[in-house]
């Protein structure tokens, strides 16, 4: 499988690669605001590459270039999609620290950095060694069963999981295992 170019985020003068894709959900939510255009590329199936920044405590989207052609030109359409640059639409955790590597992982020695947005605007940074962030995956997991959040996940894995394949428990697991990433507000 092909590495994906991944989304940057700007933040306190220095560059973070992304290992989420923020505006995947967006898109899934509004798909007519996806520019249709008949390219693809292997590093780059969803076809277009971002970059964000936190400016004045605000996610704001900096810039968003599409593939337009085969030839790898790009085109920007920020302003036609996001006009006033803030990404309202975001709530959740982003993931900035070294320990991440290429996919998240969590060393017993490291240090966990995440920022914390609601609705475009950022609250917090908060910053956990191993033992903390693994008791603040079960709190935020245990109140996401709670909340009409996790309604969302069940009706995706419902439309989805035709053949029955994932039942309630195992589905159960794999949300724990990702709350960080399914996560939109933060309970703890």
């Amino acid at each position: 499988m092909t590495r994906q170019i991944r989304d940057k985020l700007l933040y306190q003068n220095k560059e973070y690669y992304l290992n989420v894709e923020l505006l995947e959900g967006y898109f899934c939510e509004y798909p007519n605001k996806r520019p249709d255009f008949e390219v693809s590329c292997t590093a780059l199936w969803r076809g277009y590459v971002a970059i964000f920044k936190i400016k004045n405590d605000e996610l704001l989207i900096d810039k968003i270039e599409f593939l337009s052609d085969i030839d790898f030109n790009v085109v920007s359409l920020k302003n036609e999609i996001f006009p006033n640059n803030k990404f309202e639409w975001y709530s959740g955790l982003i993931r900035i620290d070294d320990f991440r590597g290429e996919f998240d992982s969590e060393p017993e020695d490291g240090v966990f950095e995440y920022l914390q947005i609601e609705n475009g605007n950022f609250i917090q940074k908060r910053v956990f060694d191993y033992k903390d962030l693994q008791h603040f995956k079960k709190e935020q997991y245990e109140y996401f069963l709670l909340s009409e959040e996790v309604e969302k996940i069940y009706d995706l894995w419902r439309r989805n999981n035709e053949n029955g394949i994932v039942n309630k428990d195992e589905l159960n697991k794999i949300i724990f295992n990702n709350i960080m990433e399914y996560t939109q507000k933060v309970y703890v």
